[in-house]
This record gives C-alpha cells, structure tokens and sequence, in this order.
C-alpha cells in the first residue's frame, strides 16, 4: 500500500495519530527540512505520537518513515502528467485520439517502470535464476498471460519454467517447492489472501522469492529475496483496463529474459535456433525481412 493511501485511510489511528497524518498529507514534499519537533508542534500533538504513528505505517521511527515517504511523493509527481492511467481516453474522444492516447500510454508506462529499475536487483534476480533448477511463476489474474509469455521465452533457451492458471497447482508448487526452485510472484496489490499463502509457503523453505509488485510498504516484501517495483498508477476497481499495470509487469519478465539470455548469449541463441527449426521446419515467409540467411 502507498503511504498516501495508509495516511488517508486512517481509521486505525488515534485522535492524535490523524492530526499527524493530516498534517503529513498537506506538507507533502515540504516535510524534508521539518525535524520531528516541528511536525509535532504543526500538528498539535506530541514527538511521541508522530513516532507511533510512524511505527504503526511498519517504519522504525520518523526519519525511515520521511526518507521512504520523500521517495514516493517523488514517484507520484514523476511521468504520467499528460495521461491518465486509469482513464487515458475519454467517451467524446476520437478514434485517432484513442490510439494515440494508448500509444502514449505505453511510451509513460515503459518510462515510469524505467525509472524503478534497481540494476543491482536484476543481477541478483537474474543470479537467482540461473542458479535454479525449475522456475515457477504464480499470479493471479491477467498477470498470468505475461508470465506465460516469459515462460515460453525462457523454455526455448531451454531454461525450465512452469506456469499455472489452476489455484490448486499453484498452491502445490509453493507448498512442494524443493531448495534448488526459485519463485517469480507477480501481484499488484500484495494482499490478496492466496498470493500471501503463496509467499509464506515459500518463506518457510529455502527456496529463492523473486517478487514483482506495486510500489509502496507491505509485509510481504520483506519475505521477499529480491523485489522488482512495477509501475503503480492504477485504482483497483475504476479503470477502463489494466494497461499500465500488465505493459509494466511484461516490459520487467522481457528485461529479465534478456538479461538471462545475455549471460550466456551465444549458446542460448544456438539452442533458440536449433528448437524453432525441429518445432517448425516447413515455416515459410514470403517477406524479405522474414527470410534467413
């Protein structure tokens, strides 16, 4: 969940727990030089209540929780300040207007999910999968499309990936998994109860958790071996599609298939050509650009 949201959805707080949050809300950016005396005193409540506060978000005290909040308000106000993710076309656009806003909508997405990336988190993802044995990918939804995708990308190069649709299969991988499996999660919200299950299935063993998931504070991140942010622009329920959140989700399975297939580029490529060829050996193209050499 986005701080923002946590901030405003407050019913858990006390009297003064809400005056700090309220307060929060309204600063915003501005809280980077405010020390927690002086948000204490803005508020009218005390240090102790802005640590408490700051404490029931999962924070270990003000300056984590200022730090993690200063980066997210940063993300809220970077890209997408032309489309809406949730609603990119309106009902009196046209149909060149249409295309055109999707269109844009993919360039922003692919910039917002760019501008997440953590180098070092794909060298280890990537490090973590080559060194497993079966790689199982689990979501729920039409994340699952996209993992299917990557697991056929990575089955061609001979890399044994499986995917599910089936609930029941899903539990038994995470349940089942053996100490050589690694686990790529895709869930947007990180809350449903089966997508925990999931995760606490695979926390308990020694397998490795590879986590694809919205920005923001949750628990099961810290269950997590390596966590891969996706762009997080979209409301649950009010949305025309879930553009942004499966452009995202399938722009990060492509960059982690390239980087696997670079590590080891010439054979993975000899392998990809040797298996297209036995699959379909009587494919024809009439297009020059299709043509081999």
């Amino acid at each position: 969940m986005l701080i923002s949201d946590a901030l405003t959805n407050n019913n858990n707080f006390s009297n003064a727990e809400k005056a700090v949050a309220n307060q929060l809300i309204e600063l915003q950016d501005n809280i980077k030089d405010i020390s927690v005396r002086e948000l204490a005193k803005m508020s009218y409540t005390s240090t102790s209540a802005v640590v408490r506060l700051c404490n029931k978000l999962g924070f270990d005290g003000y300056n984590d929780f200022k730090e993690k909040y200063l980066e997210e308000i940063a993300y809220e106000n970077a890209h997408f300040d032309k489309i809406d993710a949730n609603f990119p076309f309106n009902k009196d656009d046209n149909l060149a207007r249409v295309i055109n806003s999707i269109s844009e909508l993919y360039q922003e997405t692919a910039k917002d999910t760019m501008s997440l990336v953590n180098y070092y988190d794909y060298i280890e993802a990537v490090k973590i999968m080559k060194n497993s044995q079966n790689i199982y990918v689990l979501s729920i939804g039409q994340a699952f499309n996209a993992g299917k995708v990557f697991a056929d990308r990575m089955n061609r190069i001979g890399k044994n990936v499986i995917v599910s649709d089936n609930f029941n299969e899903q539990f038994y991988y995470s349940y089942n998994t053996l100490d050589q499996d690694c686990f790529i999660i895709i869930t947007y919200t990180g809350t449903t109860p089966r997508t925990i299950r999931y995760i606490d299935n695979v926390a308990k063993s020694k397998s490795k958790l590879i986590l694809i998931t919205s920005v923001g504070e949750n628990e099961i991140k810290k269950k997590a071996d390596v966590v891969l942010p996706m762009t997080t622009r979209e409301k649950l329920y009010t949305n025309i599609a879930t553009y942004s959140t499966f452009i995202s989700t399938m722009l990060i399975l492509d960059m982690l298939y390239s980087c696997y297939f670079q590590g080891n580029f010439e054979e993975n490529l000899k392998h990809k050509r040797e298996v297209a060829k036995i699959y379909e050996p009587l494919r024809k193209a009439t297009n020059e650009v299709m043509i081999e050499d």
